[in-house]
């Protein structure tokens, strides 16, 4: 099986701690989320009412959509009650640079 495709969205300075931001990767717009150094990557697009989740906040690994609260873990994109999930994506920092793979994973 092929290594998915990686995309560069940016450096860390881009994304300190604390921070978010949105990247369009493939034919995904994906939020990202630097947790106390751990970047996290996810579909933008709440599935409840389409809120760009890169605008949502966060708090102990959880990301509460803008709009109207839905919470999801960004470890793994698994909505609060289990009922619903938004793709995450694999991340990784060579040199300074954030990589984001162009591809979700696969959901076990």
């Amino acid at each position: 099986m092929d290594e998915p495709a990686f995309a560069r969205v940016g450096t860390l300075s881009d994304l300190p701690p604390g921070a978010a931001l949105m990247a369009a990767v493939g034919d995904y717009d994906i939020a990202l989320f630097n947790v106390d150094g751990e970047i996290f990557a996810i579909d933008d697009v709440c599935p409840h009412f389409a809120g760009s989740l890169h605008e949502g906040t966060v708090a102990d690994g959880m990301l509460s959509c803008p709009l109207h609260g839905w919470c999801f873990d960004l470890r793994n994109g698994t909505q609060t009650n289990g009922r619903r999930f938004v793709d995450t994506f694999d991340v990784r920092v060579e040199d300074q640079n954030v990589l984001v793979s162009a591809t979700p994973r696969v959901r076990v």
